[in-house]
């Protein structure tokens, strides 16, 4: 499967605890129009890649608590209920697994809610590989045993632009599942 996905920018108001919702109320636009998705399953192995356009990457920190690096990830439910936008809930969590530009290995990531994002390192063989060239971010995931994309077979996709201060809540978003059947 292979398709262009326009993305939205994450609502501010949805963002637990009012500070980003009155701060970025004006954040309508996404700071990533499109990503390009290709999605493959061979033997309970997934491949996803990812390319999406971004004039300035940023890869590293280096100490200074105003920047923020470049980063993608990949969302699935746990349960035929769970929501993308709203990082499921109590009773329909999801799961996810996400890319930093700073970061040798990718995270695993699970949230019941908004503002419950937990993350840990993700199995050992799930791996990334990434490549910014000419103003373009080309991101593959390889993700073997993957069981609740094996079954609900949906992603959401969520981009964040550093070099734009996007971070946490502030991301471009697919506005809902991704059928990859």
């Amino acid at each position: 499967m292979q398709t262009t996905l326009t993305l939205i920018a994450a609502p501010p108001a949805l963002s637990p605890g009012g500070y980003v919702a009155r701060a970025y109320a004006d954040h309508v636009s996404p700071e990533t129009a499109q990503v390009e998705l290709a999605v493959s399953e061979r033997g309970g192995v997934w491949d996803v890649a990812l390319a999406w356009k971004t004039d300035a990457p940023v890869t590293k920190l280096d100490g200074d608590p105003t920047a923020f690096v470049d980063a993608a990830a990949l969302l699935v439910p746990t349960t035929e209920a769970a929501q993308a936008l709203s990082m499921g809930a109590p009773t329909d969590p999801v799961e996810g697994a996400l890319w930093r530009a700073d970061h040798e290995r990718l995270l695993r990531i699970s949230a019941c809610g908004l503002g419950s994002v937990e993350r840990r390192d993700a199995p050992e063989d799930w791996r990334a590989e990434a490549e910014w060239k000419k103003g373009l971010w080309r991101l593959h995931y390889t993700l073997a045993g993957w069981s609740a994309l094996d079954r609900f077979r949906r992603l959401a996709v969520a981009v964040w632009q550093g070099a734009r201060h996007e971070r946490a809540g502030l991301k471009s978003v697919s506005a809902g599942w991704i059928s990859v059947s």
